[in-house]
């Protein structure tokens, strides 16, 4: 790696262009520069956001493009029902990766960047990670353009156009928008269901155990053993009932989430858990109460009103409500047995997922931080502890083992 220290912002630009100028040379690509406060105790005053710190900024440099031939596409289904068009793509080199499929975005931008089956087109690589097309090289004579699909292609239902997308409004009878929502409901920002892959999802719905995320609590021992699903042993049946059990203490933030509500982040399911209180309140609520909240513009407040008019919808919050999920807002406790203390996790709990031990520490008035430094006061290892620990070891951070978090819950 290139490490270099700058006194001030002309510093930092010529860094940026050194780096820049010479990112061929390197032995490993790099896609831009990352530039931090080197102060900790700035850091600990700037702090994070719900993903990133404050005290860090990525510069990205252009993105690296090439040009290849355009095979076909197909297309995808996303759980609230949208068309994504996939782009195949004759296989090419671009930043140290073979390119074969890249995202069209959706119809309408098909249209806009005049795009046709076995034409070139440039594609580049969106923040050095995605793939994408940008637009046309040359028209080949085997160019043929590329027909907008007027049924859905897994459930052949009728499509409806919105704008530049397109979706399916098979809601309940489309079995990619059912794992789909399924996967998210069960995710770790979601109800953080261990064991419930889409994998694990698509065999448990193509058995007719699950058709929704209410399904998730009807399971029994020996409906999933008579199933006879692959790789379904008693062990994992078991953890699988448990993980299910324990998800049914979601908070509420995590709930509105994993409902799947479109354009609903992480950091917007907090701010409405911490509006409305409950999956009641916010279903009342109307376009302009949502609309007048921070960080919630007409788009969103409108797409959670549409939520909660759907029938379906309703009668998944009804039924889970009938299983005993209706969680309320807690307001985080300022006071506990981790109150001041900045916390690490490393390693694997066996009593807890992650997601499950960082909540548990925040009720107890602690942070959870994700990176060892000198503003760490606890960390918390569990089994094979990696790095983090040996970082914290040279830091003569206080260290526990799960043995002993359990323990000071208890106390708390």
């Amino acid at each position: 790696f290139v490490f270099e220290k700058a006194n001030n912002f002309d510093d930092i630009k010529r860094i940026i262009e050194q780096i820049g100028a010479q990112r061929e040379s390197y032995d490993f690509l790099i896609d831009g520069v990352v530039i931090k406060v080197n102060d900790f105790n700035v850091r600990e005053q700037l702090g994070f956001t719900d993903k990133f710190p404050r005290w860090a900024i990525a510069y990205k440099f252009d993105a690296e493009q090439t040009s290849t031939k355009l095979l076909s596409v197909d297309w995808q289904i996303g759980r609230t029902g949208k068309l994504t068009p996939i782009a195949n793509l004759e296989a090419v080199e671009l930043c140290g990766a073979t390119i074969k499929r890249a995202t069209l975005n959706n119809y309408g931008d098909i249209v806009r960047k005049n795009l046709t089956v076995g034409s070139n087109v440039f594609v580049r690589r969106s923040n050095d990670v995605i793939p994408e097309v940008l637009g046309v090289e040359s028209v080949t004579a085997d160019s043929a353009p590329i027909d907008k699909p007027t049924q859905c292609p897994y459930c052949h239902t009728a499509l409806i156009e919105r704008g530049a997308n397109l979706f399916c409004p098979n809601a309940t009878g489309c079995r990619p928008q059912i794992v789909a929502r399924l996967t998210n409901y069960c995710c770790k920002n979601g109800c953080d269901i261990e064991g419930l892959s889409d994998k694990t999802l698509e065999m448990l719905v193509d058995e007719g155990l699950v058709h929704s995320p209410s399904d998730l609590y009807a399971l029994t021992s020996e409906r999933l053993q008579q199933a006879n699903l692959e790789g379904f042993k008693d062990r994992k049946i078991s953890k699988l009932l448990q993980s299910v059990a324990n998800s049914k203490n979601v908070a509420l933030d995590k709930y509105i989430y994993a409902l799947g509500i479109e354009n609903i982040g992480t950091v917007t399911a907090r701010v409405l858990a911490q509006t409305f209180g409950n999956i009641d309140n916010l279903a009342m609520a109307d376009v302009n109460t949502l609309a007048a909240i921070d960080q919630i513009g007409d788009v969103i407040a409108a797409g959670i009103v549409e939520y909660f008019e759907d029938d379906n919808n309703k009668a998944l919050i009804a039924r889970l409500k009938e299983y005993g999920i209706d969680p309320t807002y807690q307001q985080r406790s300022k006071q506990g047995v981790f109150s001041g203390k900045k916390v690490v996790l490393t390693g694997s709990l066996s009593a807890y997922t992650r997601s499950q031990a960082a909540a548990l520490i925040e009720e107890q008035g602690g942070e959870v931080a994700s990176s060892i430094s000198k503003a760490v006061n606890l960390v918390i290892a569990g089994s094979e502890a990696g790095s983090k620990l040996d970082k914290a070891k040279q830091l003569n951070i206080e260290i526990i083992d799960e043995d002993e978090f359990v323990r000071r819950l208890g106390n708390g």
